[in-house]
């Protein structure tokens, strides 16, 4: 068949071993003699994981052999890779990519790139995020109302470095009652992030005269070392990732950084409730998060336009009206040519369905949920299943059907006899064993009940008790050699439980996502359909 598979050397526990045996059986249980269909896509990092399981999801749906990639490299990367080609030497082709994402617009330079060339693209919305600020203020010291309340001045002028105490009366004035008197630790991105365009984008557009530096992904230097136009952050302490910011939050008191919501309030981190558009204070929620993005589909095209094909350069959800709405609001969206009538059929298909996947309320939009986003508003999945019908496919392409109600992803899930069986049929009655097993496995840490395990401190007191153990031995060494041999191979044993033991509740508490080994498939170059 020219279809070969190999595991990866990895070492792995038996759940993950069993799954790679799924994944195995799985590709070798598809039709050997059809061809692979191989879909790559590329961008922005934030949905990575939801596209990635939506990927694995729809190769388990399906009946023939799919092979489905998405490589996060950013949204900067992913516009360019979308225009292409840059590298003349590389022998890159636009082509190559089947869609690009972004949490932002395609920039006016991309856009303008793309209409000098004759191509039109479109923006389909896929999921709704949010930048959420966080603060490491004691509670007992905070305001009457137990939240740190700013607006957008104070934040802007926090980040200028032009506020350095948390008991500088424009604080205090926003919260009565605050007794936090200590100087203001700053954190913030070291290099380009989304969550650093959507803040200091919201910044420039609601206080301007107290942000002075404009919306930027990132500040600094850029990656050859050369000054960037626009400066260097005026404060504060460079971080890699959302994580290095969450974890300076839980190590400094009294600080304050810019995380994407989801990460943020899967960490515990405590929210800084923002003065939105309509005088409120909001801390961010999945309701005044979705309420920006229903606002926005309701109230026209300053948002999103009426022809998906128009440039969405500088349109946002930023500082949109509602009492709950919260006012750092950002879409991710995929980036698809508006014309696939020259493009490998099989791929355009695959290409089709993944979208109409992610953007269903019945498939994508829970996996978005499970990563961190939003529901999308139904206003919203409407207005990019719009986008998506304006899409010209090739003339031979042979779509895919889903085993629905009506054959689409937007539909419950029921059975089609006979028919769910025909090769292009997607269905949710196909599972991979590795998937069903991984989900059992996250149920069964997240029922897992911290107070059955040893605090911090009953730990320290067992290494006190072990470490005093270790010295009395020491001391009657010399009394009965065998009796020492005994207690300390006993000491041993207990400190490798101790150990085994400790290294059992990391894992269960701190990994919400089972990490494992997946087969690779080496596929013949005279198997594969798409790419080009």
């Amino acid at each position: 068949s020219g279809t070969t598979t190999h595991l990866e050397h990895n070492t792995c526990t038996l759940p993950a071993f069993r799954k790679m045996l799924s994944l195995v059986a799985n590709a070798l249980a598809h039709d050997a003699s059809k061809p692979v269909t191989v879909m790559a896509g590329s961008g922005t990092t934030n949905p990575r994981r939801m596209f990635w399981e939506t990927m694995e999801v729809m190769q388990c749906m399906a009946k023939e052999p799919l092979h489905l990639t998405y490589r996060a490299v950013g949204s900067s990367t992913g516009q360019k890779e979308f225009v292409g080609p840059d590298d003349k030497a590389v022998k890159y082709d636009s082509k190559m990519q089947a869609f690009g994402a972004g949490d932002i617009p395609m920039s006016e330079d991309n856009f303008n790139a793309l209409k000098e060339a004759n191509r039109t693209m479109l923006h389909v919305p896929i999921a709704i995020g949010a930048i959420g600020v966080f603060h490491s203020i004691p509670k007992d010291e905070l305001g009457d109302d137990g939240e740190l309340n700013l607006d957008a001045c104070t934040l802007g002028e926090i980040y200028m470095g032009t506020i350095t105490r948390w008991d500088d009366e424009r604080i205090v004035k926003q919260n009565p009652g605050m007794t936090a008197a200590s100087k203001i630790y700053v954190a913030h991105r070291i290099k380009g992030s989304s969550s650093t365009s959507g803040f200091t984008e919201y910044l420039e557009q609601t206080a301007p005269t107290c942000w002075t530096l404009g919306g930027h992904k990132e500040f600094g230097k850029d990656k050859f070392g050369k000054a960037l136009p626009q400066g260097d952050w005026p404060t504060g302490e460079p971080k890699e990732g959302s994580g290095g910011m969450s974890e300076y939050l839980e190590k400094r008191a009294y600080a304050i950084a810019y995380i994407d919501y989801g990460h943020g309030d899967d960490a515990g981190l405590t929210a800084i409730a923002l003065k939105n558009q309509d005088g409120h204070y909001v801390v961010p929620t999945p309701k005044g998060i979705e309420d920006a993005a229903t606002f926005a589909i309701k109230e026209g095209d300053d948002v999103y336009p009426k022809d998906p094909t128009d440039s969405f350069h500088g349109r946002n959800l930023y500082g949109i009206e509602g009492k709950d709405t919260y006012p750092i609001v950002m879409t991710t969206y995929i980036y698809l040519a508006q014309d696939y009538t020259k493009r490998a059929a099989d791929t355009a298909a695959a290409t089709k369905a993944f979208v109409e996947m992610v953007i269903s309320p019945k498939i994508g939009q829970p996996i978005a949920v499970e990563n961190g986003f939003v529901a999308m508003p139904q206003e919203l999945v409407e207005y990019s299943k719009a986008a998506l019908a304006k899409v010209a496919w090739p003339a031979d392409m042979q779509e895919y059907f889903f085993e629905t109600e009506d054959k689409t992803a937007f539909t419950k899930e029921t059975t089609r006899k006979e028919e769910g069986m025909l090769p292009r049929f997607l269905s949710r009655k196909r599972k991979c064993y590795g998937d069903y097993e991984r989900k059992q496995i996250l149920e069964a840490v997240e029922d897992i009940d911290p107070d059955t395990f040893a605090t911090s401190e009953e730990l320290d007191a067992a290494k006190a008790q072990i470490g005093a153990l270790q010295k009395q031995i020491d001391d009657n060494d010399g009394d009965d050699d065998q009796t020492a041999a005994f207690a300390k191979a006993g000491l041993g044993l207990g400190v490798t439980g101790f150990v085994f033991g400790a290294a059992a509740l990391a894992v269960a508490l701190t990994k919400k996502h089972a990490v494992v080994a997946k087969p690779s498939v080496k596929v013949s170059e005279a198997t594969v359909v798409g790419g080009v």
